[in-house]
């Protein structure tokens, strides 16, 4: 993905709630590959906790590569972890951190059991 001009703050660095839209938009092409459709239906994953380390300020102009993991999975949730890393200089790290999503009904706000479906994609 390619940092915006508008995204950077007065200290002439990418702002650090973008750090967390880049991250959001990774999980959802994660989430798109995996097949869970978060927009339709009763049930649907929503961010529990999130953290951000912040190594390296990012500056525009800059393409950055977003990489997610599993790291771990419950009853109705799961952590992944992700970075974010220059895509012309891998060894270059501009941010890392962790996110636990919770599986709901999307009607009751209620956690549920992380489908059997979904549960095999993740650890698999």
């Amino acid at each position: 993905m390619r940092l915006r001009w508008g995204e950077m703050d007065a200290m002439r660095h990418l702002n650090n709630v973008s750090y967390f839209r880049y991250f959001e938009q990774a999980r959802i092409a994660w989430f798109d590959s995996l097949g869970v459709d978060s927009h339709a239906g009763s049930e649907a994953p929503v961010l529990g906790t999130i953290s951000c380390r912040f190594v390296t300020p990012a500056l525009y102009p800059a393409d950055v590569v977003i990489t997610l993991r599993f790291v771990r999975i419950g009853n109705s949730s799961f952590g992944i972890s992700h970075e974010m890393r220059d895509a012309g200089d891998a060894a270059t790290l501009y941010a890392d951190g962790e996110a636990t999503l919770v599986w709901i009904d999307t009607e009751t706000g209620k956690s549920r059991p992380i489908p059997a479906p979904l549960r095999t994609a993740l650890q698999g």
